[in-house]
């Protein structure tokens, strides 16, 4: 797998074309636009203009939002408005009348709002037969309607004040009711019933009659203003079905024009004349100089990639068919940069190797692949054709173990009618054999890490990377002849460990690690430097510094190729719990034993699927990425207007 090659785009041209300049590079969908005239060289100045849609499109946005009316990609072709103030005339062609109603039923929800809390409280003083009015109306006299906790009730009477309480409604915990004190003693009545957690309930001032009569006034008048309310809300629904082609069209083509306007912030200008830069994929040039063939005054200007040191190529990963989908784990880690290494392909088998080999069921493998199928809309392509290959990988490891929905004898009169003796592998009687592999594969995988580390550092022409470094040649021999070494002497009882293999496979790569940057710098420069700054680099600081390095690298080596156990782990972890599913299922009754099998393994798939798949990406990023893989890249962005109706 490559990266796409790019070219550079220079476009000049008339002022008086830059906008459908622009328009046109945003139809294209693939021209990447770079700041033009940022070089402080440049004679051509960036171009600072106030977007003067910006306002009408929010304005827009609210309306639409207020009337109901969900906003979404629209052919604006028979629309006629261009300028800001024909969008404007429309917003307050709609707005005004919106306005009105809005108003109204605003002040009506407000009242019936008021009028339930009214109700709500006279509802508990239907004992209550005096008018509000000439309750409220009395000279000498203050009432207070309210309620008061019940276990304070009986306190009452311990007060030798001058008032009465008169109750209405007793519950549980409260009792509704009102006391009665002469002008004159308020005060002081009023902090003993606030002492005992009185709670005043006002009624408004419109409420009159006895409390019966004030409800059913109350309860006629919301009502009367619920019907008055349903209405307002029909007409506004009318005038939100009305204006909503019109409305559509029109924020549709003004975030066209608005989005297309605020490019207008990477060109750059000299008098009559604009220039932009970019860059677009090399296989789209044909198409792109269609694009301007009828505009005489604007002219397209292509370039090597690299021809402007003050724009860096955007990174394109160019990948088939079946590795495309696990583009998205290289771009989660980031992109390469344009001049690096398109790792998809790796990714693509190794995570499909290690997900079919932790995750092996035939079953549950034939599951995840319809699974993803049927959820190809759902999820999206992407992520449902790595759902489709990690299934089917399931699915081929699956059968090498002979596992079926947790049945594990299931396949073997298959093997043995081909005469496959060595299969299914048995889990559980082969688990050395299986803890083995998978260091083997680690072993493996570390190893062509490096080998790629190694043809990156030649190809960047960095010869400490590629040479001298860890995870170079010097790294890649010392690490195999370790494994060989231990392999040797450990599994097959061979002396590998002879003098002259530890001298010169594994002490003088050891001594090329050590001393990388010196060495790379005297191949590269032809002289001898401890560092590229050598005034800060002396003999002793080079000596602890490169120590200390040492033992990270050789504790690496360890750590990451012990790493690659967990994926034996996982194949023991699956059968396991796929054992403990079966032995649940046969301590159940005959009737309940579909039920269990069918639940323990919906459980072991969703719980251990997802656990594999992030140890994977751990396995990815941190024992094999970091070997060989450098971020940094910059993705590729073609203009266009991405439409939404959320503005800034």
């Amino acid at each position: 797998m490559a990266i796409e090659k790019m070219s550079l785009v220079n476009i000049a041209g008339l002022m008086d074309e830059l906008d459908a300049t622009l328009k046109r590079c945003c139809e294209s969908g693939c021209f990447h636009i770079e700041p033009a005239g940022n070089s402080p060289d440049s004679a051509m100045k960036p171009l600072s203009e106030k977007n003067e849609y910006d306002r009408p499109l929010k304005e827009l946005a609210q309306l639409s939002a207020q009337l109901g009316i969900t906003l979404k990609e629209t052919d604006f072709t028979d629309c006629d408005l261009s300028a800001p103030q024909d969008f404007n005339s429309l917003f307050e062609k709609y707005n005004t009348p919106f306005s009105e109603l809005n108003t109204k039923r605003l002040e009506l929800t407000q009242r019936i709002s008021e009028l339930g809390g009214a109700v709500r409280q006279i509802d508990h003083l239907k004992g209550m037969h005096s008018d509000f009015q000439q309750l409220f109306s009395m000279k000498y006299v203050s009432v207070r309607i309210g309620k008061l906790p019940v276990d304070n009730l009986p306190k009452l009477d311990y007060y030798d004040e001058n008032f009465f309480f008169v109750p209405f409604e007793t519950g549980k915990s409260f009792c509704w009711g009102m006391y009665f004190v002469p002008e004159r003693d308020k005060q002081r009545v009023d902090d003993i019933f606030h002492s005992m957690y009185f709670e005043r309930i006002r009624i408004p001032s419109y409420v009159s009659g006895d409390a019966d009569e004030a409800l059913e006034k109350l309860k006629q008048t919301i009502d009367a203003d619920t019907v008055e309310n349903a209405k307002i809300n029909e007409q506004i629904n009318e005038l939100a079905a009305k204006a909503e082609p019109e409305l559509q069209k029109a924020f549709s083509k003004m975030r066209f024009i608005h989005d297309t306007f605020d490019l207008r912030r990477n060109a750059a200008a000299l008098n009559d004349k604009f220039y932009l830069k970019g860059f677009i994929p090399e296989k789209e040039k044909d198409r792109f100089d269609k694009l301007f063939e009828d505009m005489r005054s604007v002219s397209v200007v292509y370039l090597p990639p690299d021809a402007d040191a003050s724009c860096e190529p955007p990174t394109v990963l160019k990948n088939n068919f079946l590795t495309r989908p696990f583009t998205m784990l290289v771009e989660m880690y980031g992109l390469p940069e344009y001049k690096g290494y398109n790792p998809t392909a790796f990714v693509a088998i190794t995570y499909t190797l290690l997900f079919g080999i932790m995750f092996g069921d035939l079953g549950q493998g034939l599951l995840i692949v319809l699974g993803g199928l049927a959820l190809k809309k759902k999820l999206g392509a992407k992520i449902s054709g790595l759902v489709t290959r990690l299934g089917i990988s399931s699915m081929i490891f699956g059968t090498l173990y002979g596992s079926f929905f947790g049945y594990e004898e299931l396949l073997d009169p298959v093997f043995e009618n081909i005469g496959l003796d060595f299969l299914p592998l048995k889990v559980f009687k082969q688990t050395n054999f299986i803890l083995i592999t998978a260091v083997a594969i680690g072993v493996a995988l570390i190893v062509i890490s490096m080998i790629l580390n190694i043809y990156i550092g030649f190809k960047n022409k960095d010869y400490e990377k590629a040479i001298f470094g860890c995870n170079g040649i010097a790294g890649l021999v010392f690490y195999s002849s370790v494994a060989v070494g231990l392999v040797g002497t450990l599994m097959f009882d061979v002396k590998v460990m002879s003098t002259p293999f530890v001298i010169f496979l594994i002490v003088i790569p050891l001594v090329c690690i050590f001393c990388r940057t010196p060495f790379s710098i005297a191949v590269k420069y032809k002289q001898w430097r401890l560092s590229e700054d050598e005034e800060k680099m002396t003999v002793g600081n080079f000596i602890v510094e490169n120590f200390f390095e040492m033992f990270e690298f050789l504790l690496s080596y360890v750590s990451n190729t012990m790493s690659f156990l967990r994926v034996g782990g996982f194949v023991l972890s699956h059968a396991g719990m796929m054992l403990v599913v079966m032995t649940l299922m046969e301590m159940c009754s005959a009737a309940a034993q579909p039920f269990v099998l069918v639940l323990g393994n919906l459980f072991v798939m969703v719980m251990e699927g997802m656990i594999v798949a992030i140890q994977i990406i751990r396995l990815e990023f941190y024992e094999i990425f970091s070997r060989f893989y450098e971020g940094g890249g910059k993705p590729f962005e073609p203009v266009g207007v991405k439409f939404t109706s959320q503005t800034e």
